[in-house]
């Protein structure tokens, strides 16, 4: 009788593992990931932009740096701006659509103008953001 609940308690597990392991497999493929690409040159270096995700504040990239970040597949908005941990009405906003197991890849853009400097994000390819980031180093902090 022992030997029987044993191996019935063996089996239950197993079971209870599989299905967690299915669960979890289910999960990451409705993710994705949104990788933020800084290399803005000498002008602006000196300052960490600040990026975010939805309006929620997801990190703060120095130049020469790249960060990843998960999400859910679907629409989101992404923006970037010089300082605050909160998203500012006045920054410029970006789409992208992620899609589940894809990496979407954001640039950020920083442009000097006459009396005003400004920051934003674009979409790019896989490609350019690959020959990109060969230069650069992944930021795995991402205060």
């Amino acid at each position: 009788m022992k030997k029987a609940l044993v191996l019935f308690t063996l089996v239950c597990f197993g079971f209870a593992l599989n299905l967690n392991a299915q669960e979890s497999e289910a999960e990451t493929q409705e993710m994705g990931k949104i990788c933020f690409i800084r290399s803005t040159g000498f002008a602006g270096s000196a300052a960490a932009f600040k990026t975010f995700i939805d309006d929620e504040f997801v990190c703060k990239l120095n130049n020469k740096k790249y960060s990843f970040h998960d999400v859910k597949i679907g629409k989101h908005t992404c923006s970037v701006q010089f300082g605050g941990k909160k998203s500012k009405e006045k920054a410029e906003k970006f789409e992208v659509d992620v899609k589940p197991g894809v990496i979407t890849y954001v640039q950020l853009v920083f442009e000097t103008g006459a009396f005003v400097n400004n920051v934003y994000c674009e979409e790019i390819t896989e490609n350019t953001a690959t020959n990109k980031m060969q230069t650069l180093e992944e930021d795995l902090k991402c205060l």
